[in-house]
């Protein structure tokens, strides 16, 4: 409540200094970055005969482990077909308990691999 006789006065305004930035130099020039000399990849060269021989010497070394162990797995690979040939044998009688592919699947795929030339003009 403002006193009889007087006026309210508003209060003077407070100059309030803005918050001034930090002045960074300005960078002359800018260098673009040099560019840097980058070779492709050799292509992968697979050398078929090498890795033909490779897979023989791995089935061979896996039928001997198996021996060794007295287990009765057998492994090999069917050249017509192409294919990785799995076979479990009874260990006392040798016979064939499963094989993956089955031998019904490899023929069927020897057959095929044999019509290929006369279905076909060319091998696929």
């Amino acid at each position: 409540m403002p006193i009889s006789g007087t006026t309210p006065v508003a209060p003077a305004p407070v100059a309030v200094k803005a918050p001034v930035a930090p002045t960074m130099p300005v960078p002359k020039e800018v260098a673009a970055p040099k560019p840097i000399a980058v070779q492709a990849p050799e292509p992968l060269r697979i050398d078929p005969v090498k890795m033909k021989m490779q897979i023989e010497d791995t089935v061979s070394m896996l039928n001997r482990q198996m021996e060794k162990n007295n287990y009765g797995l057998g492994f090999a690979m069917d050249r017509v077909a192409n294919e990785n040939v799995v076979t479990v044998r009874d260990s006392n009688t040798g016979a064939v308990i499963r094989q993956l592919p089955s031998e019904a699947v490899l023929k069927v795929a020897h057959s095929i691999e044999s019509l290929k030339g006369i279905i076909y003009d060319r091998k696929i």
